[in-house]
């Protein structure tokens, strides 16, 4: 596990109280920029850099945020507090300045520790899967229900085509990511787990570690929101004593579906809390994954006093994030799509609902996300795509790491039954412009940059 100087809240606070400035060391990411824009309304400079300028970064200097192109030590001078992601290494230049100088190197998790304590109650929405839905989903009924929600999401929300929404100090609703342990600096007043599963080998190593950081990161809120139909939540809220609503399938949990109906467009369902009716939700978006979202949304509403229902219109109406079963166009008369899935179970409950959607064949253009995850989850991923006609493997997506484990995607689309290796994503490119008809479909799915294929397909 990765070495670091862990930063409370309170510690932040009394830095910056001394200080009165922040660097953002890779400003420009989802999380980073937000907690920017947050920042600078708190200290009297803020500023970062990032690889390449974005429309991301053009947003932050409208708002008065200075952002640097590259990273490079002269664009520091002048700032004593930095803030890094898990993108940044001890041989990025500005970080280097950063130790050298004994400034405070603060990670993105801790700070936004310190931003949760703004805000009179705030939620952090955890989970191996779903993090990213079910902070819109929520975020959008809390909207309806007039309470000026601050959200930070993962992903672009895409009815405000934008990853932060910019609220009152009354709600936060946050994701919560469990990778490197990160949201065990955040301390919400709500704990919402949507599921645990198993992710990140590199880290924990194993499931049991796995839950038992869940379990802590459950422990240290006043209140919990869990989905009790998974064996490993049940694990992880074992002794918990603070006020927890679980939520599932069946009657024994608090909140739980009544007259679900998954024949339709969209599931639609009784939403019954305590074995009254709380409100009737008519969903916008695929999936019983979704409906369980749902669920576990409702209970985090109930928590907040929503009524059932602003929790059904706010629901109702909520159609995704991006990069979520996103359609983005057409390819010769087929429809095009975009899925960040990378994890086998992801991929599963993609294609089930493609599958449903496709009158023709179904193609997958999959790129796999790091070595660590293809070795952990190898058999999960190699029986993962017997939804689709044809699963065409693009080269591993390495992020963070380096190939000591012998995994390849060649190897990977020999041992899928299904399966073919292109590789570079412009041969899957080229391959499927030839081959899609009218009628078919196509999922480009992976958490790396295998997206870039859509422009060429759509153009």
């Amino acid at each position: 596990m990765p070495n670091f100087d862990y930063y409370s809240p309170e510690n932040i606070a009394s830095i910056l109280t001394k200080e009165d400035n922040v660097y953002f060391i890779g400003i420009g990411g989802v999380s980073m920029s937000s907690l920017a824009e947050i920042a600078s309304k708190k200290v009297s400079r803020t500023a970062g850099s990032d690889r390449t300028l974005s429309s991301v970064t053009e947003a932050l200097e409208k708002e008065g945020i200075k952002v640097f192109e590259g990273h490079n030590a002269d664009n520091c001078r002048g700032y004593t507090v930095f803030v890094y992601n898990s993108a940044i290494h001890e041989d990025n230049p500005e970080y280097a300045y950063a130790k050298n100088g004994g400034f405070p190197l603060i990670r993105r998790a801790d700070f936004l520790g310190y931003v949760v304590t703004f805000y009179k109650q705030s939620v952090g929405v955890a989970g191996t899967h779903g993090k990213s839905t079910s902070t819109a989903m929520l975020g959008a009924a809390l909207a309806e229900a007039g309470l000026d929600p601050t959200v930070l999401n993962g992903a672009v929300m895409r009815d405000i085509n934008s990853s932060y929404r910019k609220g009152s100090d009354k709600v936060l609703c946050f994701e919560a990511c469990e990778y490197t342990d990160s949201f065990l600096s955040f301390f919400p007043q709500i704990a919402l787990v949507l599921n645990i599963g198993f992710d990140h080998a590199d880290y924990f190593g194993n499931v049991d570690n796995y839950i038992k950081s869940f379990k802590k990161y459950i422990s240290q809120s006043p209140c919990a929101v869990v989905n009790t139909d998974s064996s490993n939540c049940r694990a992880a809220i074992e002794g918990y004593t603070g006020k927890l609503i679980k939520c599932g399938m069946e009657k024994t949990a608090d909140v739980y579906p009544e007259n679900l109906k998954t024949d339709g467009k969209y599931p639609e369902f009784d939403a019954m809390y305590k074995g009254k009716k709380y409100a009737h939700i008519k969903l916008g978006v695929f999936g019983i994954h979704n409906v369980y979202n749902a669920l576990c949304c409702i209970g985090a509403c109930i928590l907040l006093g929503v009524s059932g229902r602003a929790a059904a219109k706010g629901i109702g109406g909520f159609e995704g994030v991006a990069r979520r079963f996103e359609f983005k166009g057409k390819c010769g008369g087929a429809s095009v799509y975009d899925d960040y899935a990378h994890h086998p179970d992801e991929i599963k409950a993609t294609l089930s609902i493609a599958r449903e959607q496709t009158k023709g064949r179904l193609y997958v253009a999959f790129q796999p996300h790091t070595y660590s995850r293809t070795a952990e989850f190898y058999d999960g991923f190699i029986n993962a795509f017997s939804d689709c006609d044809e699963v065409i493997f693009c080269d591993i997506y390495a992020a963070r790491e380096t190939d000591t484990l012998g995994m390849s995607a060649e190897k990977l689309a020999a041992d899928t039954k299904n399966g073919t290796y292109r590789g570079d994503l412009d041969a899957v490119a080229d391959y499927l412009k030839k081959t899609l008809k009218p009628g078919d479909a196509a999922v480009i799915m992976g958490a790396g940059n295998v997206n870039r294929i859509i422009s060429r397909l759509t153009e």
